[in-house]
């Protein structure tokens, strides 16, 4: 029986061991696509992220606010292909955009990490707009992962003057031990202990590091706007409730992850236009 058990953990511990492996190493998902197919010229540029490795993405200048930029950073392991819906709406209200590869499409052996080494990114794009195009007046936006990095970036970098999280979690220990342990099996709950524990050594503690819930009230007094569906509004609530003014939060009717501008299409759009219009202008 003891050895059973002993095997049942050894069983467990190397599959949280795999999942957490796949999480960190989830491929390149898409292509790096501009936004000159919907009719804006996009320039090709490569900038270096803190971490000393290269990104490379598409800057468009803004064709009414030439001196505002969006950075739009999409979700895990996306690259531009995946920025581009968020980058139209920015960019058909005025303002210049820059997208860029993720880490796993720069390079296969740099490891992702939920939002975390993905900040440093962000940084890196603050300091290519500031010294190589001369822009002061920055936004950060991110969808999941990159919602992550918008805010964990935004905190280390004054010049962040705005901030758009989209679906992103208030803490990587909750989100990988989500749904709350009461709802859970016992082998489930062992699962995803090991899970967090595994994404810990595989980060080097990285996950140790400070998570948005606990760091977002750094970001004031520069506005921050949530936006999460319906069935995750437990992040979004907890990010709101922690975050310095001024801040907003609009919970997406009818939404899941990643469905925001499907489930309200106009008033999506709509929302980030007037927020930045209020914010940075």
């Amino acid at each position: 029986m003891a050895s059973f058990a002993v095997l049942v953990v050894i069983v467990t511990g190397l599959g949280a061991w795999l999942y957490a492996y796949a999480v960190l190493h989830p491929g390149c998902q898409g292509d790096r696509a501009s936004l000159d197919a919907a009719g804006f010229v996009s320039e090709p540029v490569a900038f270096e992220s803190e971490d000393g490795t290269i990104r490379r993405g598409w800057y468009s200048e803004g064709p009414i606010y030439p001196d505002v930029v969006v950075i739009v950073v999409p979700g895990h392991g996306g690259n531009t292909a995946f920025a581009l819906g968020d980058a139209v709406i920015f960019a058909n209200a005025g303002y210049g955009t820059l997208i860029y590869e993720h880490r796993s499409c720069a390079d296969p052996h740099l490891s992702a990490s939920t939002g975390i080494y993905e900040s440093q990114d962000v940084v890196g794009a603050v300091q290519f707009l500031e010294l190589q195009r001369g822009i002061h007046k920055i936004a950060a936006f991110g969808f999941s992962e990159g919602g992550t990095a918008a805010i964990l970036a935004a905190v280390r970098e004054p010049e962040i003057d705005v901030v758009i999280a989209v679906g992103g979690y208030a803490s990587l220990a909750d989100d990988t031990l989500d749904p709350p342990p009461n709802s859970q099996s016992p082998p489930e709950r062992v699962f995803r202990r090991m899970a967090l524990w595994s994404l810990d050594i595989q980060l080097n503690l990285a996950s140790k590091s400070p998570s948005p819930i606990t760091v977002i009230h750094e970001i004031g007094p520069r506005p921050i706007f949530l936006i999460y569906g319906d069935g995750e509004r437990i992040a979004g609530d907890a990010l709101y409730q922690a975050a310095g003014e001024p801040k907003t939060l609009w919970i997406v009717p009818g939404a899941t992850h990643g469905s925001y501008a499907s489930a309200a299409p106009e008033e999506y759009a709509q929302h980030l236009r007037d927020f930045l219009a209020d914010s940075i202008r």
